[in-house]
């Protein structure tokens, strides 16, 4: 027999023929069967910020409780088959609740784990049929800690070409959702529905690993009168509460070798890598190509690369990198402004303080690295002329090539400072038992500052979009697009 659905859907009444073809062509319909699944609701979500003459000061994203009472699940049983007329739930034995709609029901869970769930259905001749499985209520507790490329820096939730000019979710640690940690914990929350994601953002831009995560911390931004930022490790442990912490995202080790002060060691000195350092005597000229592509903030721009305030103390680039410039202090106490030799021990202070004072498995730390944005596309050095072309050619240079920064320097960039750095992130990674998170750097590949489509926020950039020269150098929107899909990568919910 052939069997003929003609779809007439305007005021048209779905019969049993049409049913049977949609459960399985034109042979019998289903019989009675018990299926269902389930739902984690989402609880990431991004704060909204205040009214735009106010900056945002949130760490929390989820509209919940941090640590509700009970978690809510939702149940759906509309996978089940036959003519049913009510759904009957259990929870480890015990019925919670009867339903005639399949998706109709949700349940407030004590705690997480694993809990038996019974779905028993029944049709209108009274026939009944039970279906059991093990379902696991799970919320991973995520945290992000660390510096300015954890925080979002260069990258402000609302930047300056917007009303009403830049905002971020915090001020003072120059705090965005366009962090690439923040991003990650929202790729996690949206890939498994048997999951949520309660993510805390701690970072803080200028953050050191004493400095901001294992001491107290002044901000990026910040008046005479603010109290300091707890320490961002001591900050977690209050917010967890004793509550076991599922990931930790870190990003640190930038500033522990005095990365931002090195490059604009190389921005404004001549020469800036042999122990000899003296100002750019060309400075002027770039000062006044780079900053007259800025309209309002020139004057900004100017005041930062001016050489009759520059201390030629702070333009030897080497010895910064390598054992810190030694000449911050805080009643006659060095503040931890260190170099690479002091980065190791740092790292394990580190370490000790994430299992002594989280009680954290160090399996579940995801510790970043730093990409090298020092080549175009083609994978040629940017470079920053010796002597500067005619004035056409000369606007196009200052608009893309990192101002001052000559091909000498950076090849020293690229081959020692981020080579050096990168390998002392992951030796402590496999020191402390960390997960390195090491697809940042061929993600960025073909994107360096120079690059025609650069994932970083130039120095006129971040003029335009945050009011300073802060974000210089740091991910634009799609560069912490490629740390989130570096960090959702490494990321096992199982560890």
């Amino acid at each position: 027999m052939t069997c003929i659905v003609r779809a007439r859907w305007v005021r048209m009444t779905i019969s049993l023929g049409v049913l049977a073809v949609l459960f399985g062509g034109c042979g019998e319909s289903p019989g009675l069967g018990a299926s269902f699944d389930y739902v984690m609701p989402a609880r990431f979500a991004v704060p909204e910020l205040r009214p735009s003459d106010e900056q945002g000061e949130f760490e929390i994203y989820t509209e919940s409780p941090l640590h509700p009472a009970t978690w809510r699940v939702q149940l759906n049983a509309c996978a089940s088959t036959g003519a049913i007329v009510s759904y009957r739930w259990s929870v480890d034995g015990e019925e919670v609740g009867v339903e005639t709609r399949c998706d109709g029901f949700a349940y407030e869970f004590p705690a997480e784990g694993e809990y038996s769930v019974s779905l028993a259905v029944e049709d209108s001749s009274g026939e009944e049929i039970e279906q059991t499985e093990v379902i696991v209520v799970r919320d991973l507790l995520i945290f992000g800690i660390g510096d300015s490329y954890g925080s979002g820096e260069g990258s402000p939730d609302v930047n300056e070409f917007d009303e009403g000019g830049a905002k971020w979710q915090n001020l003072r640690c120059h705090r965005s959702a366009q962090s690439g940690q923040v991003r990650a914990a929202q790729m996690i929350e949206d890939a498994d529905p048997h999951t949520s994601v309660t993510f805390v953002h701690v970072a803080c831009s200028g953050g050191r690993i004493h400095r901001a995560l294992l001491e107290s911390y002044d901000g990026i931004v910040f008046e005479p009168e603010d109290e300091p930022l707890r320490a961002q490790i001591d900050r977690v442990a209050e917010l967890a509460d004793d509550h076991e912490i599922d990931a930790l995202f870190v990003s640190i080790g930038g500033n522990d070798i005095n990365f931002s002060k090195v490059v604009e060691a190389c921005v404004l000195g001549e020469v800036c890598h042999l122990g000899d350092p003296m100002i750019d005597p060309l400075l002027e000229k770039t000062a006044s190509l780079v900053c007259g592509l800025l309209g309002s903030y020139e004057d900004e721009c100017k005041s930062y690369l001016d050489p009759d305030v520059i201390d030629v103390d702070s333009l030897d680039a080497r010895t910064i990198f390598e054992i810190g410039s030694k000449d911050e202090y805080v009643d006659d106490v060095d503040v931890h402004q260190d170099g690479l030799d002091d980065l190791p021990a740092n790292y394990d202070d580190l370490g000790q303080a994430i299992v002594g004072s989280l009680g954290m498995d160090p399996a579940r730390v995801y510790l970043t690295e730093i990409p090298d944005v020092t080549r175009d596309e083609f994978g040629d050095l940017c470079a920053w002329p010796t002597e500067l072309p005619d004035f056409q050619e000369s606007l196009r240079i200052a608009a893309q090539q990192v101002p001052g920064v000559t091909i000498t320097e950076m090849e020293w960039a690229s081959n020692y400072v981020l080579t050096e750095l990168r390998a002392a992130m992951r030796a402590a990674a496999d020191e402390n038992g960390w997960q390195f998170v090491e697809g940042v750097d061929p993600r960025f590949a073909g994107h360096g500052y120079c690059s025609d489509v650069t994932w970083l926020t130039r120095l006129q950039n971040t003029f335009q979009f945050q009011g300073d020269q802060n974000g210089a150098l740091h991910p634009n929107v799609p560069g912490y697009q490629a740390y989130a899909d570096a960090i959702v990568e490494a990321f096992d919910p199982a560890q």
